[in-house]
């Protein structure tokens, strides 16, 4: 089982003979800390966009709510690292994961369509009485941001996942000639092997 942050932050300190080693040590998980604070700060203000405006975008009213819910997504995530780092039941930490993945999913495929249907016919400049199609300027272009930021994230995550697979195969593929009985590897479990 890994250790917490809080854990590895004491052993930081106590594993370090200096300055130097100390700040090293620290390095990886202030960055982690600190990204982690960023990315909930942007969260909460997102939710609190979602909150504020919540029945300002009358062209799609749930484009607030998917402001709110991703938030709430991404803070519940957040809360089950932290809080279930020394489970006694992993299982509830991995059953949590799934049941708010598949939740992530559900979600990002709706906002798809909130946001996007929502794209030609949107009017942000300003608010006209009676005006159906307005939506506040806040609102939409932050959910707009957020969806795409999402978007191009799992764009890469998909395209490093085939890479890695067509390197992998082409490795096995090019390479399977390569390993015969004077390859490191290869003469040590043979000559481990009982004969």
């Amino acid at each position: 089982m890994r250790d917490s942050i809080f854990t590895r932050a004491r052993n930081a300190g106590t594993e370090s003979d200096d300055l130097a080693t100390y700040c090293n040590n620290m390095a990886p998980i202030s960055c982690k800390v600190g990204g982690q604070l960023f990315v909930l700060g942007l969260v909460a203000l997102m939710m609190a966009i979602g909150l504020t405006h919540l029945n300002d975008c009358p062209v799609n009213s749930l484009i607030p709510i998917y402001l709110i819910a991703s938030g709430g997504l991404y803070i519940a995530w957040l809360a089950i690292e932290i809080c279930c780092d020394q489970c006694e039941y992993p299982n509830l930490k991995i059953y949590t994961r799934i049941f708010l993945s598949l939740s992530g999913i559900g979600l990002y495929i709706a906002g798809n369509i909130w946001i996007y249907g929502a794209w030609e016919e949107v009017e942000t400049r300003e608010k006209i009485l009676n005006n159906d199609n307005f939506c506040n300027p806040w609102v939409y272009w932050v959910a707009f941001a957020n969806i795409t930021v999402v978007t191009a994230l799992n764009i890469v995550a998909l395209f490093s996942l085939i890479s890695w697979c067509l390197l992998v195969c082409c490795v096995k593929v090019c390479c399977k000639g390569a390993v015969d009985e004077t390859t490191p590897l290869t003469a040590a479990s043979s000559s481990e092997s009982p004969a």
